[in-house]
């Protein structure tokens, strides 16, 4: 059996200001030609379809676009699709029913029946191979926040002891496992996964393959800059990664754009974004990933690259430019194409170093790139003083590069000494979690 694995579309992404439609409609038409060219059982969406919990209607309509085309082209694959932290898990499931005539399972939070267990049949999905055999279940966790977590913990009158035997995966590599001993978010993520677990093992049998998705930052993950939302408590808590059984044959994971294996364990893998979602991503490998299975266990992975559709360009690629050799590094880009689109030139980014501020150096660069074949994502200023080198406190910084965490801690650096208490800072990370999540931010 076949597996694509893929996550962190973010549908509606705008870089700036700048449209990635057209990338996302390109990267989602080669996914179908992928799937079908490679004989693909099962596609596994691992999270943040979208870029924000209430996506433009163009956005929704390519989502459904997207799965209709691919029915159409494949109509025995299988999809399978959990929330993300970006994504609104009522607006992903809402049309659930319908989904599932397109053989897509769509999987949004988690639920409990009238008497208040957990229905863990609905975490759990059977995966057909070509004959219509159930060769593999997968284990479908979306993304829980705090609270989500904290619900799942047993009163201590009705507390169950957990055997962790099976669930110690051997540890290739330095060790990563965090001291979560008593930490209410990863006991909370225990019971969860040791619940549903137990459940997959109740139905499966010899013979098949388990297979887990989830969304979250595992222990020894690496992120990317300026890209990935803390999650879980504040990102406080990095999933460990013996949540997941020994026996696990695949675990695809969404949240960390970077493609990568987790500690060191290949069968634990971020498949990372389709396209870059920030300029520092622009460095990166942009790939799906392949689960080959052969009965209970794995047979391989390996990694297919995207085709990029539009470049992301800094000038210069590495430190920056004096005004006048950044105005210059932009009058060597290409001239104008009229006859190709706006939304397929090059997004560039320029860096440029000053001795003391200058107002209207943005606006000359942004003058002199409009008859370019690019278009202008940021001007970033770096104030170097006189004493030469720039140092953190000599760089002024647009606020729409920072996140909302590095805005906070600069204030509180201002008006108090020391660094911002801990319990202060998770307060802070979870009630963002909470804004952003509502606002669709």
């Amino acid at each position: 059996m076949r597996i694509l694995h893929t996550a962190d579309w973010h549908l509606g992404h705008t870089l700036r200001d700048h449209s990635r439609e057209a990338e996302h409609e390109h990267f989602l038409r080669w996914l179908i030609g992928t799937v079908v060219a490679r004989e693909v059982n099962a596609l596994l969406i691992a999270g943040d379809v979208f870029d924000a919990a209430n996506p433009p209607p163009s956005s929704l309509r390519r989502w459904f676009w997207f799965l209709g085309e691919l029915k159409r082209a494949s109509p025995n694959v299988q999809v399978v699709v959990i929330a993300g932290n970006h994504d609104s898990a009522a607006r992903l499931v809402a049309p659930r029913e319908l989904l599932a005539a397109f053989d897509v399972r769509v999987i949004g939070s988690i639920e409990r029946d009238a008497n208040g267990r957990l229905r863990t049949q609905d975490l759990l999905v059977p995966l057909r191979n070509r004959a219509g055999d159930v060769a593999a279940w997968c284990v479908a966790i979306p993304f829980l926040r705090s609270s989500d977590v904290l619900a799942l913990l047993p009163s201590p009158s009705s507390a169950v002891a957990v055997d962790r035997t099976d669930y110690v995966l051997p540890r290739p590599g330095a060790a990563t496992a965090p001291e979560d001993v008593g930490d209410p978010l990863i006991d909370g993520m225990r019971a969860l996964h040791a619940e549903v677990f137990a459940a997959a093992q109740s139905v499966r049998t010899p013979g098949q393959a388990l297979v887990t998705m989830a969304h979250g930052y595992l222990v020894g993950g690496a992120l990317s800059e300026l890209s990935e939302r803390k999650v879980l408590g504040g990102n406080q808590h990095a999933l460990p990664i013996d949540l997941f059984p020994a026996d696990c044959a695949y675990v695809a994971l969404g949240h960390l754009h970077r493609p990568q294996p987790v500690a060191g364990h290949e069968h634990v893998r971020y498949s990372g974004s389709p396209i870059p979602l920030s300029m520092p991503e622009r460095v990166h490998a942009h790939h799906v990933v392949f689960a080959d299975l052969d009965g209970e266990r794995l047979a391989k992975t390996w990694s297919l690259r995207v085709p990029q559709l539009v470049p992301l360009v800094r000038l210069p690629e590495h430190g920056e430019h004096e005004p006048e050799a950044a105005l210059a590094a932009v009058a060597a880009l290409p001239p104008r194409d009229a006859n190709m689109a706006d939304e397929l030139r090059p997004l560039v980014e320029v860096a440029v170093r000053l001795p003391q501020p200058s107002p209207l150096l943005g606006e000359r660069i942004a003058r002199a790139i409009a008859d370019r074949n690019a278009r202008l994502v940021r001007v970033e200023v770096i104030l170097a003083g006189e004493r030469g080198a720039p140092d953190a406190t000599s760089r002024p910084t647009e606020l729409a590069s920072l996140q909302p965490e590095d805005v906070f801690v600069r204030r509180y650096h201002r008006d108090h000494q020391g660094p911002v208490p801990e319990p202060l800072l998770t307060a802070f990370r979870e009630l963002l979690d909470s804004v952003q999540h509502e606002g669709g931010a």
